[in-house]
């Protein structure tokens, strides 16, 4: 299933008494994460990564935007109605409950969808020749099984048998079940014993029901409808940080009147810096008139702007639920929503027929002035509880996927920390999920496990094919698991691709220095040729060309400042003197490679390198005085207001 997020945002509240301001967790957050894709969320710890997972989760609500599962909005959804499958950091298994217990858990309150389609008595006559080592109370034990196995309650099945000589008459009734069940039955009956069915009888029970989802707008606005707004006012570049305590002020000042002000706060932007703020109870009437206001309360060079995130009128709302009760109607997810400049409402009509639905809502349109209705109708659904055998299959299907079967009777602190993890893992699994979300699971794992999980989650995930997020800070594994990753930073997503997209094309320094490591060299544009950008190093005289192909700076000009990011492979170090001049500081064998640190003068003060054994110069050692060489037409160019 798609992950579709648009516009997320999240403002935590502060303290105004203790002068603690306001915080943005998140910001502006849209992205798509494929049907049966990984998608890794990166970023150092601070950015919103875990937030971001809590609000598709439910367990945080969004100050603004939309979370959608495929074609459905689940932004207002509990948690427990998204279907999703949630691992947290820490395993959180039940110390007293063997591992079989601990995976069953959750199945023991989970509830399987039921179709309401046209149910059916059956009663079925079956004869069948007996074999000498048959035991018929046993046929009986496993014809009932059966009929566990395919969700009918006690009250829903009975069987008996009648012994008379070599032959048994097994007498069995099928209560209140779909076509769909009794073919089942059908099926697997014969995997039992091979009986002649002689008689049977089909009587209807129930006519199918159907749930209607409407949507329609709402001709005729009460004065009394009010709205909740996110506000974004844009400061620009030039905006001062010490006047944000007098621009949140003022916003609230002019805004106060109009409405009960949620949050204010001021985030930076790459166009600057823009105020964000959240106003609820807004009356509807009075909308210019706020706009206005907070426009003339403080100078805004970009302007101010507004979404309506929530609508809510109380007489409408009133009168819609009291004609559905009226009409006897089962009817849930109720909502009012804004959509461009018309108030739409959003409601389903539960267990009813086609007709009596169509009899309703003609009857809403004209009373309440409802018009461009849109009705999906699909299969009503009911739930029920699994049976014990179901239950028994799904958990050691799962522990099979997960390689924990060996040790179900085991308990928790009898494992390893890796096995406790693909327990915690199963236990996400076993509501076969649509989603599943993951919350820096391998963090508590030594580095050696860390990297044999990463391959059982990325092996998990493609064997389910459940659409996936992964949290992590660490680049290496975000690498390794995920299809694609997004880079996250001061809750803004700086960059989303593959792994090689990011590593090869990172979008700014902060994303260059993230995903791999990069040096960075102050630098001034010297010369620009069809292809290459030649770029003079500060203090050396070295100039770098650059291919065009890996600019990433805004605007090209003779003279400007700017980056020049080379990977720690991209660079050369030995005695022979060059014009990049530095002093080793420390000198770090990894095996396949040797990590040197030096500290160049004057054009960085500290970076480091890495490079493969065999190109390295044999005696260079710890403080000698070294130069470096950059390879050319491999190193990248930033602009320099980007923090690295």
């Amino acid at each position: 299933m798609e992950i579709r997020i648009k516009d997320l945002t999240k403002i935590f509240p502060g303290d105004a008494k203790k002068g603690i301001r306001d915080t943005v967790a998140v910001k502006d957050m849209s992205f798509v994460v494929p049907d049966g894709k990984l998608v890794g969320l990166l970023g150092p710890s601070g950015c919103g990564k875990s937030t971001t997972l809590y609000m598709i989760s439910g367990l945080q609500v969004p100050t603004s935007g939309e979370v959608w599962f495929g074609d459905q909005e689940v932004t207002n959804l509990s948690p427990e109605k998204r279907g999703i499958g949630l691992v947290f950091q820490n395993y959180a298994l039940y110390p007293h409950m063997t591992i079989y217990k601990n995976i069953e858990f959750p199945l023991t309150n989970l509830k399987v969808e039921v179709p309401l389609e046209t149910f059916f008595d059956y009663s079925l006559s079956y004869d069948y020749k007996k074999d000498p080592r048959d035991i018929v109370p046993g046929i009986v034990k496993s014809i009932e099984s059966l009929c566990r196995k395919l969700g009918l309650s006690k009250k829903q099945f009975s069987v008996s048998a009648k012994e008379e000589g070599e032959s048994v008459h097994f007498a069995i009734a099928l209560k209140g079940v779909s076509k769909s069940v009794r073919a089942a039955f059908d099926k697997h009956f014969p995997s039992i014993i091979e009986a002649k069915l002689v008689d049977e009888e089909e009587t209807m029970v129930s006519e199918p029901l159907y749930d209607s989802t409407v949507r329609a707008t709402v001709a005729a606005a009460s004065e009394k409808e009010t709205l909740s707004l996110a506000i974004k006012g844009k400061l620009g570049k030039s905006f001062s940080t010490a006047h944000i305590d007098e621009c949140i002020t003022s916003f609230r000042a002019s805004a106060k009147e109009f409405g009960k002000i949620e949050s204010a706060a001021i985030a930076k932007t790459g166009e600057g810096y823009e105020l964000m703020g959240n106003i609820t109870n807004a009356k509807r009437a009075s909308l210019d008139e706020l706009i206005s206001a907070i426009e003339s309360s403080f100078p805004y060079p970009g302007g101010v702007s507004y979404s309506i995130s929530k609508v809510v009128d109380r007489l409408f709302e009133k009168n819609i639920k009291e004609a559905l009760k009226k009409e006897k109607a089962a009817f849930s997810d109720f909502k009012l929503y804004f959509d461009r400049s018309n108030t739409k409402v959003y409601f389903k009509l539960k267990r009813i027929s086609k007709d009596k639905a169509k009899e309703i809502l003609d009857r809403l349109s004209e009373e309440l002035h409802l018009v461009d209705l849109e009705v999906d109708t699909a299969q009503a659904i009911a739930h029920r509880s699994l049976t014990k055998e179901e239950r028994r299959d799904i958990v050691y299907d799962v522990a099979k996927l997960v390689q924990v079967d060996e040790y179900l009777q085991r308990k928790p602190n009898q494992l390893s920390g890796g096995q406790q993890q693909r327990v915690a893992i199963a236990r996400a699994l076993v509501y076969d999920p649509d989603i599943l979300l993951l919350d820096e699971p391998l963090a508590n794992l030594d580095a050696k496990l860390r990297r044999y999980m990463r391959a059982e989650i990325r092996r998990i995930q493609k064997a389910t094919n459940i659409t996936t997020i992964f949290v992590t800070h660490d680049q290496e594994e975000a690498m390794a698991v995920g299809d694609r990753m997004a880079v996250m930073r001061k809750g803004i997503v700086e960059q989303i691709g593959t792994s090689d997209e990011l590593y090869n094309q990172p979008n700014n320094s902060f994303v260059a220095n993230f995903i791999g490591k990069m040096n960075f060299f102050n630098s001034k544009i010297v010369g620009i040729e069809s292809d290459r950008i030649m770029c003079e190093v500060d203090g050396t005289g070295l100039v770098v060309p650059v291919c065009k192909t890996r600019n990433h700076v805004s605007s090209l000009a003779l003279g400007k400042e700017v980056l020049v990011g080379a990977r720690p492979e991209q660079l050369v170090v030995g005695k022979q003197e060059g014009k990049v001049r530095g002093t080793v500081r420390i000198i770090q064998h990894l095996g396949q490679f040797i990590r040197y640190e030096v500290e160049l003068d004057p054009a960085v003060s500290r970076t480091i390198f890495e490079i493969d054994m065999p190109s390295l110069q044999a005696d260079v050692k710890e403080h000698d005085t070294v130069f470096v060489e950059v390879k050319p037409d491999v190193v990248s160019l930033f602009d320099k207001e980007v923090d690295a």
